[in-house]
């Protein structure tokens, strides 16, 4: 009887398992799949849709390969404060801190630019998240 019980115990288990597997690997998908078609029905010169959808996949943790080539692509058609931090937030995902640092304070000092006063805690709190 103890066999039987942990026997459909695991059987349940590992049935849950494969079903929220297959769930996020959907989701991730569809993801993609999303951020693709608004980025193939976008201007190709549109800077700041490419670091928007790549911000979404990398804060959905997935499609990262298309993540970072828009936007590389971003940066090169303007360099901007937001893509330089979502550029930034790729190379955190990717736990490569030393980039990922030199980003967010590219992004601060483009911000600056800009504005001399502007707050910049939410980065400073990324960096600080890195050490």
């Amino acid at each position: 009887m103890k066999n039987t019980i942990k026997t459909i115990t695991f059987v349940v288990a590992a049935v849950l398992f494969m079903n929220t597997s297959s769930f996020a690997s959907g989701a991730k998908e569809k993801a993609v799949e999303k951020a693709v078609s608004v980025v193939e029905n976008g201007a190709p010169d549109d800077w700041m849709l490419l670091a928007e959808q790549a911000d979404y996949l990398i804060k959905k943790n997935a499609g990262i390969a298309n993540a970072k080539g828009w936007i590389q692509e971003s940066l090169s058609i303007k360099e901007a404060p937001y893509n330089l931090e979502v550029m930034g937030d790729y190379y955190s995902k990717c736990n490569l801190n030393k980039q990922a640092t030199e980003y967010y304070i590219k992004s601060m000092d483009a911000m600056k630019v800009e504005n001399a006063n502007v707050n910049t805690t939410h980065i400073q709190d990324k960096i600080a998240a890195l050490r």
